[in-house]
């Protein structure tokens, strides 16, 4: 199909920081994050992080595979990787996602080498979204300015999603999600 538009494509960099080393990967982080802000074709950008195992995932979104390929080709984004490498520990590959399936990944259970069916993931992510929004509706006033109404309104089911609904749902439907493959991990560990 000629003239389709390009479908957003995610990348995800997990590093662990290595021990004493905290302060200056925050400081890494930071600056990792402003270099890539000022990229064409970034959409969006965030770092997820356990306090206990001091890993870190960085999630960039990039317009296209097009705008991922020239920002990873960049000495600029080069240099800062290698700029993290005393102060963290990468694993051996990093993550491409071209939709929903950031939220079918648990931690600590490996990623199965396919997402699951898109139709999945959407009904399984409205199943999780739809109770929120209903709840919500009663919860958030209506006298409240539109633009505050709308942040709240979204921004808590986004937080709700991301670190307590979606991990759940994955692993109470772990087996459905994804079909198992011999040798590969039929369901996560609990």
């Amino acid at each position: 199909m000629t003239g389709a538009t390009p479908e957003p494509i995610k990348i995800v960099l997990e590093r662990r920081v290595r021990p004493g080393a905290q302060a200056q990967f925050e400081g890494w982080v930071k600056k990792f994050m402003e270099t890539a802000s000022r990229r064409p074709g970034l959409q969006g950008s965030s770092v997820l992080t356990s306090a206990s195992s001091g890993e870190y995932f960085i999630l960039l979104r990039f317009e296209s595979q097009a705008h991922l390929d020239r920002w990873q080709s960049s000495p600029e984004v080069d240099a800062l990787l290698k700029e993290a490498e005393p102060l963290s520990v990468a694993p051996e590959r990093v993550h491409v996602k071209t939709g929903l399936e950031t939220w079918f990944t648990l931690p600590g259970v490996p990623a199965p080498p396919t997402a699951p069916p898109e139709w999945k993931m959407a009904l399984v992510t409205w199943l999780a979204l739809l109770p929120q929004v209903i709840v919500l509706s009663y919860l958030i006033p209506a006298r409240l300015p539109f633009l505050l109404n709308a942040a709240v309104s979204t921004a808590i089911p986004v937080v709700m999603l991301t670190w307590v609904v979606m991990p759940r749902l994955t692993r109470l439907l772990y087996r459905w999600l994804y079909a198992p493959a011999p040798g590969v991990l039929a369901s996560p560990e609990t």
